[in-house]
């Protein structure tokens, strides 16, 4: 008969791993990206780096090593993932006219580089649930320092807008809503971390043994929703956490009181705390959300930028056959441009121009659903949709096959299936693999693909 532990040695090492590799897999976690071009590029055109973009090579080419040697048996990536990245990078061949670097910022910098190779990384790099677990409660105490910035910020003085979003955070004065991200420049970045997290927490909350993890995680997913001004990044972790406690009723062994619990909370910071605070935040969240802004002089609602955008991204995908296929990679800005018509005229200030966000500027948060299908079309809509789906079937199957004593692996799976629905909705809004926010996204799959593949092999021990 078999041995897992030797037959898989890529889910569970019966000798301890070098700790260096733990350091890495936390240091790539890290929620923060810099922009190295405001200070290295001529004309300071914005380059964001995170710690990701800088570790994934060479964690891959380790990895690859191993893969050599023998130690990676369950080493093909998930079939979603290959199909969503191998059409971007066959974009290249219907990309007109072929621009390389708008390609490769696109195919290779996001859809290759996270879905494909980080989301690789995650699932191998971890020796068993004891490392996840630690990594998440990093990637926890990361995020919970970037809310609590962000917290300092939300108790300061508005501002003024910003001419220009790399100029400075306390412009006029003070932080407006826009620019009230912690350390991320903008609220959408902020946002796409929040919908992973906040879910995450509510699973951790419930399955926890230790009491301050599971406070600490509650604390962190309210301040959370308090802190966030853009409202679809708070459906986004609403859909999440309600999504958490639907599996706790739903699946084996079933907690309808922490399912209730759950709901509970989120229906009070909703309810009662949010309406109460200083920035009015439903007011704030609810004019993200809105495809009209208020009345013009004349008395008619005027289309968003976003609601203009949307309807040129439709015209694009209407003209022939880029339906099928797209425009190519890194072909959003540049195809949308094209479309837009007088009645959704296009937005005429620049994208950073603060003061005109709603009316005449897109704020720089694109959803991934409509850039796919910009770029890519149905097959990369059909792509995406399927990372989605294996990521989900990954964690729900992670979290059903897990000993019922096993308490870290149920709150990683559950944590996991959380943050793929908020992922899920926020791509509506935003891109939850923007720069400083996809480690978190290809952790939390490489999570779920773990989990799934330690409990086919039936392994005894819990890991944790």
């Amino acid at each position: 008969m078999s041995d897992p532990a030797t037959d898989a040695p890529a889910l569970e090492h019966p000798d301890r791993p070098p700790a260096w590799r733990g350091w890495l897999l936390c240091a790539a976690l890290l929620p923060v990206s810099f922009n190295i071009g405001y200070y290295l590029h001529p004309k300071k055109f914005a380059f964001y780096v995170a710690p990701l973009d800088l570790l994934v090579g060479p964690l891959v080419l380790y990895l690859l090593y191993r893969l050599l040697r023998g130690g990676l048996k369950d080493w093909l990536p998930p079939l979603g993932n290959l199909f969503w990245a191998g059409i971007a990078l066959a974009s290249i061949a219907w990309s007109e006219p072929r621009a390389l670097g708008e390609w490769a910022k696109s195919a290779v910098g996001q859809t290759a580089l996270v879905a494909l190779a980080a989301v690789w990384v995650f699932r191998h790099l971890a020796p068993d649930t004891a490392w996840l677990r630690r990594a998440a409660l990093v990637l926890g105490a990361a995020t919970g320092a970037c809310a609590f910035y962000a917290l300092y910020q939300y108790v300061q003085p508005e501002g003024l807008p910003l001419p220009t979003l790399q100029t400075g955070r306390f412009y006029g004065g003070g932080v407006t809503n826009v620019r009230l991200a912690g350390w991320f420049d903008y609220r959408g970045q902020f946002a796409a971390q929040l919908a992973m997290v906040i879910p995450a927490c509510a699973a951790f909350a419930v399955f926890e043994k230790d009491a301050a993890v599971r406070v600490g995680a509650g604390a962190l997913a309210a301040l959370g929703l308090c802190v966030c001004m853009f409202g679809g990044g708070v459906l986004a972790a609403c859909a999440g956490t309600l999504a958490v406690a639907a599996l706790l009723i739903t699946l084996t062994s079933a907690r309808p009181l922490s399912a209730a619990a759950v709901a509970s909370a989120l229906v009070v910071v909703l309810v009662v705390v949010l309406p109460r605070l200083p920035r009015d935040n439903p007011r704030v969240l609810l004019r993200t959300l809105s495809l009209y802004t208020p009345a013009d002089a004349e008395g008619d609602p005027v289309p968003t930028a976003r609601l203009r955008r949307y309807q040129a991204a439709l015209n694009s995908v209407s003209d022939g056959n880029a339906w099928l296929a797209g425009a190519g990679a890194g072909k959003y800005q540049a195809t949308v441009n094209r479309y837009y018509g007088s009645a959704y005229p296009k937005p005429g200030a620049n994208t950073d121009d603060e003061a005109a966000f709603d009316v005449n500027a897109n704020e720089p948060t694109y959803g991934l659903l409509e850039t796919t299908g910009v770029e890519l079309g149905a097959l990369g809509l059909i792509g995406l949709a399927l990372l989605y789906a294996t990521w989900m079937a990954a964690a729900v199957a992670g979290y059903v096959r897990a000993p019922e004593d096993d308490d870290a692996a149920r709150a990683l799976a559950l944590a996991s299936a959380g943050a793929c629905v908020g992922a899920a909705v926020f791509s509506i809004f935003g891109s939850p693999m923007v720069r400083g926010c996809a480690g978190t996204f290809a952790f939390f799959m490489g999570v779920a693909l773990y989990l799934n593949a330690r409990a086919q092999l039936k392994e005894p021990r819990a890991g944790a």
